[in-house]
């Protein structure tokens, strides 16, 4: 593989993808216990753990990948109960279940379709299909939950973690016609997201006492 920047280069976005989007999650988490509701869309949820789940036990193809990738395959784990469980309320059981079940399949088997059809043993096409489809489904979320879940917090290390990501993937593939499309509408959706929940969080400071300030 021809090397467009300095190997140390590669390992810093390698480095920086890994950690970033492993604070988005925990982020996540987090702030989905202290507003008790979950601050991933459900079809974001799904698509992440069924890729995860593929490229950490099915089709892993680097150690180190395998970890970090096992790593938040364990915590989609997490962010999925938590959907479960603060949406218990709102969903009869049955349908809640089924929702879900019907959904994960569906995802598994286009990351597994993508990755043969792409010849993707990296994974790559279907990791910047679901990012753009969060970064849509963030800023839907936003608009219709406000900042229940959010904070600017998750939404600059989705930015700097996706950066990261979209950098290293083009030195990969330098050729692709596709990808380079997926990073920029990615990086402007994610901007645009940044941006609308640093307006909404400036707003939330402005009406709240200090003690209910977004993180």
């Amino acid at each position: 593989m021809e090397h467009l920047l300095p190997l140390k280069v590669e390992y810093l976005l390698m480095f920086g993808t890994a950690l970033f989007w492993t604070i988005v999650y925990i982020l996540v988490i987090y702030k989905g216990l202290k507003d008790q509701t979950c601050g991933m869309p459900l079809p974001s949820i799904c698509a992440n753990i069924t890729w995860e789940f593929l490229f950490t036990f099915l089709l892993p193809f680097h150690p180190l990948q395998q970890v970090v990738t096992l790593v938040w395959f364990l915590l989609d784990c997490i962010i999925l109960l938590q959907y479960f469980f603060y949406s218990k309320k709102l969903y009869p059981q049955p349908v809640l279940i089924a929702s879900v079940f019907s959904l994960l399949v569906i995802a598994l088997l286009l990351h597994i379709g993508i990755a043969v059809e792409f010849q993707d043993k990296w994974g790559i096409y279907s990791a910047f299909g679901i990012n753009l489809l969060m970064s849509i489904l963030f800023i839907q979320m936003l608009l219709k939950k406000g900042m229940q879940g959010q904070s600017r917090s998750i939404a600059f290390f989705k930015l700097a973690g996706t950066l990261c990501a979209s950098l290293f993937s083009y030195l990969l593939f330098p050729h692709s016609f596709l990808l380079p499309i997926l990073y920029v509408l990615i990086f402007i959706l994610d901007a645009a997201y940044l941006l609308m929940i640093s307006q909404q969080s400036i707003r939330t400071v402005h009406k709240s006492p200090p003690s209910m300030k977004a993180i």
